[in-house]
């Protein structure tokens, strides 16, 4: 089975399985992992979104704004996703949590001089999917970015690409 199936395969398992801790009145567990990156990710036991994350078509078409990774990777046109953008989903100035700045650190190795805030949000839209060829596509990205994206999301539907993408380039 495919790395992407295999991933498809457990984000529709985990769904199930919240969907049935609701219908029976119970709440999902709470996440156990001890990693920067789990921090890091919006997790759908947040009250309040920190992050809203707008993605495109590669014909510029809007195809919706979510507020968690997972919600983007369930959406129904997951596959028609050109690109993303994220933001903070407050006015103010956004604070990144410890984990968050360890994955902008990440980002700015080819990107010495970017804003770790704008480091941070562009790694979070690479998390929810990048066409694998598009004038905004995986072969664009700079090597430091994918890494920390797959530091933040090493779950997401297209890691295995990002990891081909890398190796392809001698940086895997």
């Amino acid at each position: 089975m495919s790395a992407l199936r295999l991933n498809r395969a457990r984000s529709a398992l985990a769904a199930g399985v919240v969907l049935a801790g609701v219908l029976v009145g119970c709440t999902p567990p709470a996440a156990t992992d001890p990693s920067p990156s789990a921090s890091a990710i919006p997790t759908a036991t947040q009250e309040d979104a920190r992050f809203l994350i707008g993605c495109v078509a590669e014909d510029g078409s809007t195809i919706g704004t979510f507020t968690r990774l997972e919600e983007a990777w369930a959406s129904t046109n997951y596959l028609r996703i050109d690109h993303c953008e994220a933001s903070a989903a407050t006015d103010g100035p956004l604070e990144l949590t410890p984990a968050e700045e360890r994955i902008a650190e990440t980002a700015a190795a080819d990107l010495p001089d970017e804003d770790p805030v704008n480091l941070f949000l562009w790694t979070l839209a690479t998390c929810v999917r990048v066409a694998p060829s598009s004038a905004q596509g995986l072969p664009t990205l700079p090597p430091s970015l994918l890494r920390a994206a797959l530091e933040l999301c090493p779950d997401a539907p297209h890691a295995g690409l990002m990891t081909d993408e890398l190796e392809a380039r001698g940086q895997g």
